[in-house]
């Protein structure tokens, strides 16, 4: 055999030789794009259809609702108000979802969007979801500047008592802070996409609800309990506009309009006025508003059907030569049996990959329009592209899981030398993490998907990992899924060459 490339060509004649490994190699990509579109065909949701939903400027959804003292101010315009003090109080949870048995699970968000705000506002109309620019102070990432759900602008990590000031000036909005009232340090500028002449401006308190998970038993539920925040506003100046009426209110999220406080339950809205100072109480929150179902994920349902095939193809590609004996016309044509090794993982795994990159390019390009009608769809979930980076590093990374699965079932049969054993380890070992991750409560699936072969399954995911869904690989990203598959690859194919080096054949 003249050099590793003929080594290569003699595996990769071995491989497509064998009729039936052929055959479930081709059938891999098959059942990765058939089962993709029964699965897409079986999900829908109603989402886009509920009354609460609320898109924004830019056409995504988004979560307004806050407590608001404003007035209408025409033309260019200066509001400068200091917060004085900011308090939140939220009231304990119960210690189980509503009939559920699972002990709940807070969910920390550091994101600027959420936590307690208090600050100026500038926004078109009171009307949920409208255009607007706003200077605050939030509880736990400081002064912030945003605009329009999607715009964030970091001021100096300063807590309440902060003087602030937003002005308008034609469409741009520029923001200040200052500690004193006396030196100003100007923060940015936005220019909001759909701000009227005449538009409402004042100041506003804003308080997240906190999220509780509940996962276990092959499920998930998540409840929101309400938080309410209190800040004071003095010092209160609007200059540039005909001085009109503080007008106290809220913008609420439609279908909260109207709705009763409970008896017994604190109200999320209160106002009160003395000497010029302002005490407001508010509940809610504004900024984007991401689901985390991820319709890219959902197109690759079929992926672990075709893993399925591969696995077997990968046992049997290792196990065959040693029932026929043919092993050794192998070792005998090249003894250096780490080249023979490397070779069939090569072949075993370029080929894999190929027939795994067709699966899922298909499967997603067939699946994604089912589901696409079926609900997920614009404006809760983007309408994403088969050429969009994530896409197309979802698609990637799944035909990497694919293949690396593959290599590491042909080295679990040089390993065991027995194709039935050898394929029962290798499908346990990715499935049955799956099945523990789906049954064990809170955050303990984490720990399994990042050890496990399970955790690869991560790299059918394009939004970032979350605790709201049942499925245990979305509590890692996908770069720590590939990472945890591809090492244990490599520690088999290390003991497979260390078993090929003992053995006599």
């Amino acid at each position: 055999m003249r050099g590793f490339g003929g080594l290569l060509r003699a595996e990769w004649v071995k491989l497509r030789s064998v009729n039936r490994w052929v055959i479930a190699l081709f059938g891999a990509a098959v059942l990765t794009i058939g089962i993709s579109l029964l699965g897409a065909n079986g999900s829908d949701t109603d989402i886009n259809d509920k009354p609460n939903f609320v898109v924004g400027p830019t056409g995504a959804p988004v979560a307004d609702a806050f407590a608001y003292v404003h007035q209408p101010a025409t033309g260019d315009v200066s509001l400068t108000v200091k917060v004085g003090s900011l308090n939140r109080q939220e009231e304990p949870p119960e210690r189980k979802l509503p009939g559920g048995d699972s002990m709940m699970t807070k969910l920390d968000d550091p994101s600027p969007w959420n936590g307690t705000s208090a600050g100026i506002l500038i926004k078109d109309g009171t009307t949920s979801g409208s255009s607007y620019a706003a200077v605050f102070v939030n509880s736990s990432q400081g002064v912030r500047l945003q605009s329009d759900f999607h715009t964030d602008v970091a001021g100096q990590s300063s807590t309440a008592p902060q003087w602030l000031r937003l002005t308008r000036s034609g469409n741009v909005i520029s923001a200040y802070q200052s500690a004193d009232g006396n030196t100003w340090a100007k923060i940015g500028e936005v220019t909001p996409a759909h701000l009227p002449a005449t538009a409402e401006i004042g100041f506003y308190v804003a308080s997240s609800p906190t999220l509780y998970v509940s996962r276990g038993a092959g499920g998930s539920s998540v409840a929101a309990h309400m938080t309410r925040s209190t800040a004071t506003f003095e010092g209160i100046t609007l200059t540039g506009a005909t001085a009109s009426t503080w007008q106290t209110g809220a913008v609420r999220q439609p279908g909260d309009e109207g709705r009763e406080v409970k008896s017994g339950a604190p109200n999320p809205t209160e106002f009160q006025e003395s000497g010029g100072t302002y005490t407001v109480t508010g509940a809610g929150r504004i900024g984007p508003q991401d689901f985390n179902d991820d319709p890219v994920e959902a197109s690759l349902l079929g992926v672990i059907a075709g893993v399925m095939a591969l696995i077997a193809v990968g046992v049997l590609y290792a196990t065959s030569e040693y029932r026929r004996g043919m092993i050794r016309t192998t070792f005998a044509a090249e003894p250096r049996r780490g080249r023979v090794l490397a070779a069939k993982a090569l072949v075993l795994g370029g080929t894999a990959f190929a027939l795994g990159l067709v699966g899922v390019v298909a499967g997603y390009l067939i699946a994604r329009p089912a589901l696409r009608k079926n609900g997920f769809a614009p404006p809760a979930f983007p309408d994403e592209s088969i050429t969009d980076p994530v896409v197309i590093r979802v698609l990637l990374l799944s035909a990497a899981f694919m293949a690396l699965l593959a290599v590491f079932a042909m080295a679990v049969g040089v390993l065991l030398r027995h194709s039935a054993g050898a394929i029962t380890l290798t499908i346990v070992l990715v499935i049955l993490p799956i099945i523990v991750g789906s049954i064990l409560p809170g955050t303990l699936p984490r720990l399994l998907m990042y050890t496990t072969l399970a955790g690869g399954m991560a790299t059918q995911r394009a939004k970032p990992p979350t605790l709201t869904l049942a499925e245990p690989w979305a509590l890692i990203g996908p770069w720590a899924g590939i990472g945890v598959v591809a090492a244990y690859t490599a520690v088999a194919l290390g003991l497979a060459w260390w078993s090929l080096r003992r053995r006599d054949v």
